[in-house]
């Protein structure tokens, strides 16, 4: 029987709401048993889009279990909405090979597009409609506020994608769409320009070591030193896949499993540390002896600690929940004066940026980031110096020459 529930399956645990399907069809093969939502039930707009979720998730399931275990395929009718079911249920879809994290931010987007125009019909859609909603999605969250470009931008970039997609699976009007909007021009938002600095660092690890938060201050030194990404250095959770075996050690948590960060197994004895990121499986490889600020922070910490993940919460006495890391990071970056424009994530910006400044190969700086294009790399190096005094030096050697005795 269907639910009377406007949120079937709706859960709330510590770390976030979820929807969760019943044991019944979990046990049918139903997946995903668990789904995060990226919502939050104190923030009144977020409802409808809360409820839309369960109740498409829901329906999903009841479907499954009606079909006898499979999934029934979907109908296309035309509309943005069914486009969008489509593109995250379809086996052939680029949607179902992202990793489950990126699925979580495009359903977010997909949410969305279906609250405010999923009804529209592809075939009545023109250039004028594409800009008057990208007009009013950046408008200010309140009166005087700043744009939100970002957001409208995400919309447009996704839009192409489900168009895309359509051409691929030949859904009628998809390739004129597509067409329209590869050609259409909208203003991007601007690339971040903030950078952790040295001086951030220094002022940070002190004050997340007298608030009991060692974890906090070697997971930012290590960041700096070493330019890994956050998820390289912390992990990150993702769902645990069918049929998985529970290891003895592994961290489970809400049905995900702890994954991807250092371990203490990563550390060998001469400390160079091997890793492959997260993002492009990539090899970055660090000598953390030439890391001082690293290298202080471990020393801390006594030998039958060292063992398991390298980043523990304090409190939870396991890896970070989702968001929780830049939550805490937060309260000591505010309690070490900090400004609130500096995140964390820029401590990989801040590493690339000193090692310009400091006059390092661009070739070797990229290599370091384990980054496949140079171009990536300069993306991150935000206001160095160190080129454009070179540049100088060169010139006013070059005039010295020119003047003579």
């Amino acid at each position: 029987m269907p639910s009377k529930s406007p949120t079937p399956g709706l859960k709330r645990r510590r770390s976030g709401i979820y929807w969760c399907a019943t044991h019944q069809a979990v046990q049918a093969g139903f997946r995903p048993s668990v789904a995060r939502l990226p919502y939050s039930l104190e923030n009144p707009d977020h409802r409808p889009l809360i409820e839309a979720n369960c109740q498409r998730l829901q329906a999903e399931m009841l479907q499954f279990l009606a079909n006898g275990g499979r999934e029934q395929p979907r109908r296309y009718d035309g509309t943005i909405q069914s486009l969008s079911g489509l593109y995250q249920i379809d086996a052939a879809s680029p949607f179902r090979r992202l990793k489950h994290n990126s699925r979580l931010k495009d359903t977010y987007v997909l949410k969305l597009i279906e609250a405010a125009f999923g009804k529209r019909a592809l075939s009545a859609l023109r250039i004028a409609d594409f800009y008057r909603w990208y007009d009013e999605i950046k408008k200010p969250k309140r009166p005087g506020g700043p744009e939100r470009v970002r957001r409208a931008w995400g919309v447009i970039k996704k839009l192409r994608e489900l168009f895309a997609y359509g051409v691929m699976a030949e859904l009628p009007e998809c390739e004129r769409l597509y067409t329209i909007l590869r050609h259409a021009r909208f203003a991007q938002p601007a690339r971040r320009r903030m950078v952790m600095r040295l001086a951030h660092v220094e002022a940070f690890i002190p004050q997340a070591l007298a608030m009991g938060r060692l974890s906090l201050a070697l997971g930012t030194a290590l960041q700096f030193e070493t330019a890994l990404r956050q998820k390289d250095v912390i992990g990150e959770w993702e769902p645990i896949p069918a049929g998985a075996k529970r290891g003895a050690d592994d961290f489970v948590l809400n049905g995900r499993r702890w994954v991807r960060g250092l371990t203490w197994a990563d550390l060998p004895a001469d400390l160079v540390i091997r890793k492959a990121t997260t993002k492009t499986g990539a090899f970055a490889a660090h000598d953390l002896k030439l890391c001082p600020l690293v290298l202080d922070l471990l020393e801390r910490i006594p030998s039958e600690k060292r063992t398991g993940p390298l980043i523990i919460d304090e409190v939870a006495g396991r890896p970070y929940a989702e968001s929780a890391y830049g939550r805490e990071w937060r309260i000591v970056a505010r309690a070490a004066g900090i400004p609130n424009q500096v995140w964390n994530m820029d401590a990989r910006a801040g590493a690339i940026t000193e090692a310009e400044d400091a006059g390092a190969d661009l070739d070797h700086i990229r290599s370091a980031a384990a980054h496949s294009q140079a171009a990536t790399t300069q993306r991150y190096s935000r206001g160095a110096v160190g080129k454009s005094r070179r540049v100088a030096e060169m010139r006013l050697a070059y005039r010295g020459l020119r003047n003579g005795p």
